[in-house]
């Protein structure tokens, strides 16, 4: 039910009603003739809008709440005028002018104009229920919170007690699935109640433009009321205790009650947790306030927590984060989540600084709202705590257990734990949030960019030092943790601007910009190093920014002499089975470049070396079209080279890391980065030479594990058998082809009359590889039907194509694989005009192109829709 815009509506009309019209108060109201009674509904945008009045024996409903008739006037023209007054003493007009018998025409005072309706025996979208019929769920006593008072009671024979009072319950329905709507009465006085059921164990009630939510009573222990909450330790401020219906939750843990026993001033509570035992004893003065004595030691004072988070604690706190040297560890994340607003799993994302990702963990909810959640962390960590709906952004460390209670009526958040102090003062104290507008700032010069943030940066630093005047008893974790996200907020921002300038042109940013973050930022980094995600993103484009600005010795150049070199020690190897025309071919361009080389230490003029190239152009021709056929036919000299280059990569990122002050620790990591990435490039395992250089480079053994775990994953893959082998075409029957109209024509020839979905990919595209996880999910919901997944790989190995094929299972019975050779690819990727990767486009059953921009695999509706748009012609 939409309450939120109807009631901001009811109180403009309130507000602007010009005519005040007095009648003495009274409890009796004026009788509504039977003819105009009824549901009198007009049509409106949305569903669940409100649509008109429910007119019954002395009221008239206006926007979801019940206004009696005071006093009621026809007129001449045969319409009614009602003056009306609902419960709070808001005083309204309304205009009733019938037309037929089920149709007429309303006007409350204050719209602009008057509405058309009709009359319905049943209101639209409802299905109508007896007095006594209703959900087994609502037939309870419903309690405030946890305070344990009784708000309302439903019983079976078709009433509910509120405020004292007994209501009737007239009628009900089940309006579009999702709440009960319920006419009462108690005398002559009418209520309408609007029910629902958001959270699991608990209901929302709406009546007369209030809502609030209500739980039922714990009838198996009543008695629990006297301690119900959660209880903070008035000379530590930590939340300590807390006690609920079902459990009680104490040193992260959650424990069952044995009993509860009240006397006149002091509740006994025995609780266990397996086959621990636990005797507390509380003293109260009142209802917010007691002394708790847990077993045998001294009663000490506690407070009831009442607000969305925990008050200020009391006490300094100098303690650092943790840094555990980077050595991989794990936090436990236990917790109650109180009137869940959704069934999802509850999760956690840790944005690793090796990965470059968010890596998600997650685990179910129990049916009370409870979990736990193991996670591994390198070391002090930032952490998102289920985006989306309970959304923290805070940090834990290694090795601790943390509590979180959150209640989602109340908008109550907490954490109790050893180290949990720093997770409530973040939640209490938040800073000064200012959103950038991504295009205006990519309308600004690096300078200007620069002198806004700079700005920005003021602006929150200052309002941080208030909140420490306010309050400075905040710990230093959160004064740390606080000032470091401002900076590496504010670096990471400038920091993207690394891409404003070309690396082609040899373009940089400006001194004066680099200056800055070489003094502000670079030289004081944030420890440990993963405990700010802004701080990882900072690095991440510095050290990219570097690369892009140095000059690069990754090309490679591969002479005749080389190729011969290397073809034959590929034969050595067993990897090619040389023929006696390509063994000829070879060393005949050999010779040739030998010729050529000679005549240049000789400093023979540019024309007697134009002559002796066209004395053997008809010779050497022949051999070159050979050795052509010889490096497409099996991908062996293109794998190579692609090493190669990979190596070089790596041989400069290490350059650039070993030349730039940073310690041990930070070098190690950024190096992982770099080996790993280069896996998650290539999806297939490093050369062994290169996994000894990172072993001799990287010594760390929770770092070494990330590159070592990915390369034994590849190296797993690539032993892996393909399903479907018939899924990889062969490039044989293509050979000659260079049109890549024709090209295109050649490869979907075999699949008229069914729709293709067609992907344009490269191994080493991150988004592309972001996308295969989704594929099986598409493939299943065309099962069955005329429909081909056709993929063609951009400049992309055979090793990594296969290795990425396997590992994502992107074969079967319906999907087709090309890895063409470069120009045959860029051909088709010219005909199709293909500008980025990956690309989809749907073709239709004749292989027309119908759509080139067809929607991605995670758009399972939208391309749901358009591919069975395509089968239904």
């Amino acid at each position: 039910m939409t309450h939120i815009h109807p009631f901001r509506l009811f109180v403009f009309l309130l507000l602007c009603c010009t005519r005040v019209i007095t009648f003495a108060q009274s409890d009796s109201y004026q009788t509504i003739p039977e003819s105009l009674r009824g549901y009198w509904q007009y049509k409106t945008e949305n569903v669940s809008d409100w649509n008109g009045p429910l007119i019954g024996e002395n009221f008239v409903e206006a926007l979801y709440t019940v206004f009696q008739v005071e006093q009621m006037e026809k007129k001449t023209d045969g319409s009614y005028l009602f003056h009306l007054r609902n419960q709070n003493g808001n005083k309204m007009d309304f205009r009733f002018t019938p037309i037929s018998e089920d149709s007429a025409i309303i006007f409350y005072q204050g719209w602009k104009e008057p509405k058309h309706c009709v009359r319905k025996q049943i209101p639209d979208h409802t299905e109508m229920l007896t007095p006594t019929t209703l959900p087994d769920i609502i037939y309870k006593k419903w309690v405030e919170g946890l305070s344990g008072n009784v708000i309302y009671e439903f019983t079976r024979d078709g009433k509910f007690i509120y405020d004292g009072k007994t209501w009737d319950i007239v009628s009900a329905g089940h309006f579009l699935n999702k709440e009960y709507r319920l006419l009462a009465k108690n005398g002559e006085r009418y209520k309408l109640l609007y029910l629902s059921f958001p959270f699991p164990n608990s209901m929302k009630v709406a009546a007369e433009l209030q809502n609030e939510t209500v739980f039922p009573i714990a009838t198996s222990r009543p008695e629990v009321y006297t301690i119900t909450g959660c209880w903070v330790n008035q000379a530590t401020g930590e939340w300590t205790i807390g006690f609920f219906e079902n459990f009680a939750v104490y040193q992260c843990r959650f424990w069952d009650y044995e009993s509860i026993q009240i006397k006149k001033d002091e509740t006994v509570v025995k609780l266990k947790n397996n086959t621990t035992r636990l005797t507390l004893s509380l003293k109260h003065k009142n209802r917010a306030s007691c002394n708790i004595a847990f077993g045998k030691d001294n009663p000490q004072k506690y407070i009831l927590c009442n607000g969305k988070h925990l008050p200020d604690y009391p006490l300094t706190d100098t303690t650092p984060f943790i840094d555990n040297g980077y050595r991989t560890d794990s936090a436990t994340l236990t917790g109650y989540l109180r009137n869940l607003p959704s069934s999802r799993p509850f999760d956690v994302s840790i944005p690793d600084m090796i990965t470059g990702k968010e890596e998600k963990y997650q685990t179910d909810i129990d049916s009370l709202g409870r979990f736990t959640l193991r996670f591994p962390v390198l070391n002090s960590h930032n952490v998102f705590i289920d985006w989306g709906r309970t959304t923290i952004w805070s940090a834990v460390e290694p090795g601790e257990t943390y509590f979180l209670y959150v209640d989602y009526a109340q908008q109550q958040k907490l954490f109790m734990g050893k180290k949990a102090r720093v997770l409530n003062e973040l939640l209490s104290h938040e800073g000064l949030r200012e959103s950038l507008d991504y295009n205006e700032e990519q309308k600004r010069s690096n300078l200007e960019c620069l002198h806004k943030t700079q700005e920005r940066l003021h602006r929150q630093l200052e309002f941080r030092k208030k909140t420490l005047q306010e309050h400075p008893l905040l710990s230093d974790k959160y004064r740390y943790y606080t000032e470091q996200e401002l900076r590496y907020d504010a670096a990471s921002t400038l920091m993207q601007r690394r891409f404003s300038v070309d690396r082609n042109k040899q373009e940089h940013l400006e001194d004066e910009f680099m200056n800055y973050i070489d003094s502000a930022f670079y030289p004081h980094p944030v420890h440990p190093y993963t405990l700010l995600r802004g701080y990882n993103s900072f690095m991440r484009d510095y050290i990219g920014y570097i690369d892009d600005t140095t000059p690069s010795s990754n090309s490679l150049t591969l002479t005749p002499q080389n190729m011969e070199r290397l073809y034959f020690a590929f034969e050595a190897e067993g990897k090619v089975r040389l023929s006696e025309e390509e063994k000829n071919a070879l060393r005949s361009f050999s010779k040739y470049q030998e010729e050529i080389e000679k005549l240049q230490i000789a400093k023979a003029d540019s024309a007697t070396i134009k002559a002796y190239t066209k004395e053997q152009e008809t010779v050497i021709k022949p051999q070159i079209e050979i050795i052509e056929q010889l490096i497409a036919r099996d991908g062996l000299l293109n794998e190579y080279m692609t090493g190669q280059m990979y190596v070089n990569a790596i041989n400069n990122s290490m350059a650039i890391i070993d030349s730039l002050q940073m310690d041990k620790d930070l070098r190690e990591i950024l190096k992982t980065k770099c080996y790993y990435e280069m896996l998650q490039y290539t999806h297939k395992e490093l050369p062994d030479s290169l996994i000894s250089k990172f072993k001799k480079e990287v010594t760390n053994p929770s770092l070494q594990s990330y590159v070592l775990v990915q390369q034994q994953k590849y190296d797993k893959v690539s032993h892996k058998t393909i399903e479907h082998p018939e899924s990889l075409m062969p490039n044989a029957p293509l050979e000659g082809i260079t049109d890549g109209e024709q090209l295109f024509r050649k490869i979907i020839e075999p699949y008229k009359g069914k729709v293709i979905y067609l992907d344009i990919w490269g191994t080493w595209c991150g988004p592309c590889k972001d996308m295969m996880q989704y594929a099986g999910n598409i493939k299943n919901l065309f099962a069955g039907k005329e429909v081909v997944f056709l993929y063609l790989c951009n400049h992309s190995t055979d090793k990594s194509w296969k290795n990425i094929i396997k590992e994502y299972s992107l074969t079967s019975k319906s999907s087709v694989h090309y890895n063409l050779p470069d120009k045959q690819q860029s051909a088709i990727e010219k005909y199709l005009g293909v500008h980025s990767f990956p690309t989809y486009m749907l073709i239709d059953k004749e292989g027309n192109i119908v759509n080139r921009k067809a929607p991605r695999p995670t758009m399972e509706n939208q391309l749901l829709n358009a591919v069975y748009k395509e089968l239904e012609k």
